[in-house]
């Protein structure tokens, strides 16, 4: 199956399109989401990773699954979380599992073994669907977009219904 990636401008909604799409799936979930967290009222905040089929209820916010740091100047990366956790949730999927990846930026730049896991999973027999940062500047992510199997789209404000029956129909 061909993988999905979803490109788009920050806050257009990459996360919320791929949340919609896979409600309603019968089918097992594998892979990651990140999710941003505010520490404080100047805008600092931590990004973490978790396991895409974790309940919400479930997650937790701790050294071991933070991926990067925002102190309100520069972002720090934790590459190695990256490369344990997040390499962990991109292995031993079934391939009838929908593989989410929610979502690829410039954090993971510097990991490696995750890098090649996310490669791994798009050459793979499972179904990859992913949120992929908008950043030309940033090598990991236009080899991902380059992927000769991927198809992408590019989400707007516009298009948000007409891409999710689109892509929809593809899951």
């Amino acid at each position: 199956m061909r993988p999905i990636l979803i490109v788009g401008a920050r806050d257009v909604g990459k996360t919320t399109l791929i949340r919609r799409l896979i409600s309603d799936m019968s089918r097992p979930i594998g892979g990651f989401c990140t999710e941003k967290r505010l520490t404080d009222s100047t805008g600092a905040h931590s990004v973490y990773l978790h396991p895409a089929g974790l309940p919400l209820q479930a997650r937790s916010y701790t050294p071991d699954n933070r991926v990067g740091r925002w102190d309100g100047r520069t972002m720090q990366a934790f590459p190695a979380v990256f490369d344990t956790l997040g390499t962990a949730c991109l292995s031993s999927i079934a391939p009838e599992a929908l593989v989410v990846m929610d979502e690829l930026g410039f954090l993971e730049s510097q990991a490696p073994q995750f890098t090649q896991a996310v490669l791994d999973a798009l050459d793979g027999p499972a179904q990859v669907i992913a949120a992929v940062k908008d950043r030309p500047d940033v090598p990991f992510l236009q080899t991902v977009l380059a992927h000769p199997q991927a198809q992408v789209f590019r989400l707007t404000p516009d298009n948000r219904q007409e891409l999710y029956q689109q892509i929809r129909s593809l899951l």
